[in-house]
């Protein structure tokens, strides 16, 4: 009899396992059924980009954060973490965002920016959170709506409930068995750039992988099975632990981290002080 359950049970845990999968990874929301949540008044949007792009033009209701304004080096130097959460959340709480409110975020469509946010709100807590297929790019090439009015935003509050384990310190990186993977160019990565850092060059180890390798056309990400044929030649495999990196933390290195967790991957994470961290200390290794 004990057997017989078993044997039952385990179709229905793997049922289960698929289901819970499903719904960490089912975060992108296409433009029709954006549209359509937004006649119903159901989202809360934020455009991503700078305040030129979203002065020229945004989606309707849509407030305005860019995601820059999140990047928190202070915290980044002295905790290992993407930023002081108090801090960030103000900047939710000023667009009268609370944790429970319903929210797409776009940028122009190549996904760096929404990613940064979408990284940064779930690091807070936040789960109903996800980011718009195509972007801002494809809902302008669909003719749908548009504007240049800011909407009124009313002050909420927003308390934060910090997922402290999602950011990997630079300390822990040292004789990591994860895969260290670098989002940034390869330019940046040879150290024929520096991207503003104090020095140009690698953290050691760490395997180039351009986030553009991953990007689509009219949509945010190419397709499952392109994005894991190129995964699968640079050897990131959904069994490795992964660490992801750009140069200040979030854009690149959030980006690749969406697309993994789309893919499934349940083992990655970002580094958040990224390059500009690890560079401005001179006694830390740097390979070019």
């Amino acid at each position: 009899m004990t057997r017989l359950l078993a044997a039952l049970a385990l179709p229905l845990l793997a049922i289960l396992w698929s289901v819970a999968a499903a719904a960490d990874t089912g975060f992108l929301i296409d433009t029709g059924q954006l549209a359509a949540e937004v006649r119903q008044g159901k989202v809360r949007l934020i455009d991503a980009e700078n305040a030129e792009s979203y002065q020229r033009a945004h989606l309707p209701g849509a407030a305005h954060l860019h995601y820059l304004d999140l990047e928190d080096f202070e915290e980044n130097l002295k905790n290992g973490q993407p930023a002081f959460p108090q801090r960030v959340a103000a900047k939710f709480a000023a667009l009268g965002l609370t944790r429970a409110s319903d929210v797409v975020v776009y940028d122009s469509g190549d996904g760096r920016a929404a990613s940064a946010v979408w990284y940064m709100l779930r690091y807070l807590g936040h789960d109903k959170v996800r980011i718009l297929d195509g972007g801002f790019r494809k809902w302008l090439k669909e003719g749908r709506a548009l504007t240049q009015e800011a909407p009124q935003l009313a002050q909420a509050t927003y308390v934060p409930k910090t997922r402290g384990d999602w950011a990997v310190k630079s300390a822990a990186l040292a004789g990591s068995p994860a895969l260290v993977v670098d989002a940034r160019s390869l330019a940046e990565y040879s150290g024929k750039e520096s991207g503003g850092a104090r020095q140009s060059g690698h953290i050691p180890g760490a395997k180039s992988f351009p986030w553009t390798q991953l990007a689509g056309d009219l949509a945010t990400f190419k397709s499952p099975a392109a994005m894991k044929k190129s995964l699968a030649a640079a050897g990131i495999t959904p069994d490795r632990e992964i660490v992801t990196y750009c140069n200040g933390g979030l854009g690149r290195s959030t980006y690749l981290l969406a697309a993994l967790t789309l893919l499934g991957y349940e083992k990655v994470k970002v580094y958040p002080g990224s390059w500009i961290e690890w560079a401005s200390d001179p006694a830390r290794p740097i390979e070019r």
